[in-house]
């Protein structure tokens, strides 16, 4: 069946089908650009410092890499820098330089302009740190390591770089300054008041990824996990929806302010 209009707008596939194009044409400019290739090598860095685990002989026990490798290298610093800069990049750089102009006079909904920079955002981040976080468990600790807790930690790792990539749109939909603003929240908020007064951690990713990873083990909690998987689940979908709500307005605000 074809197409169904409904007050001079598409419907059913017609509000599908620009979803395909923006999702490769945002892959082509990120995956094409200098930056994505730093945050390749960013997330390779835990790596590498797994692999000096390893070498110099360093404790097997998964609690101790994960609190001494992964928390520090991966979860604080890695996926939220790579997560950040890729989501910021997606929708930011076209509004900065103003080419966002001939995409938002395009008859495509806001809310997919929206939906294929983030999926775009989230894919690649979740790629490249749940990656890195696979080969730092299997360099650190040996292939025969392979467990429940590295998946709970790779599935806690994919859902915050989703959540990240989500957050880092938002912002370069409301300001400029996207990247410092993100970067301000994780390591300040995160890796401070966060872990100063317990109510805050409500209000944190790495709370929602500990959370997650949690699922399979119990390694979330010599990282100082407080949430249990449904409730950082819970919060994350939250998170999402502010996050994806936020960016489509601002969108919509955006065209206004450019007609009038």
């Amino acid at each position: 069946m074809g197409d169904q209009v409904v007050g001079g707008q598409v419907m059913a596939g017609g509000l599908v089908r620009p979803f395909g194009p923006l999702v490769r044409l945002t892959a082509r400019g990120v995956l094409g650009r200098r930056r994505t290739l730093l945050m390749a090598l960013a997330a390779a860095v835990p790596v590498v410092v797994s692999a000096f685990w390893m070498l110099t002989g360093q404790s097997g026990d998964p609690d101790v890499f994960a609190t001494q490798v992964l928390d520090p290298w991966v979860i604080t610093t890695v996926l939220p820098l790579v997560a950040l800069v890729l989501g910021t990049s997606v929708l930011g750089s076209e509004i900065e330089d103003g080419t966002i102009v001939f995409l938002l006079a395009k008859p495509v909904p806001r809310w997919i302009v929206v939906a294929a920079k983030t999926v775009v955002a989230a894919l690649a981040s979740a790629v490249l740190v749940t990656v890195s976080t696979l080969l730092c468990w299997v360099v650190g600790l040996g292939p025969a390591a392979a467990s429940g807790e590295v998946v709970g930690i790779a599935a806690g790792v994919a859902f915050g770089a989703v959540l990240y990539s989500c957050i880092a749109v938002a912002l370069s939909a409301v300001t400029g300054r996207a990247l410092i603003v993100g970067l301000v929240y994780v390591f300040l908020w995160e890796g401070t008041l966060a872990g100063l007064l317990a109510g805050t951690r409500l209000f944190s990713v790495r709370q929602y990824v500990l959370g997650i990873a949690g699922v399979t083990s119990e390694i979330d909690r010599p990282l100082g996990g407080t949430l249990d998987a449904p409730t950082a689940l819970l919060l994350g979908l939250a998170v999402i929806a502010i996050s994806l709500a936020i960016a489509i307005v601002r969108l919509r605000g955006y065209e206004v302010a450019e007609r009038t």
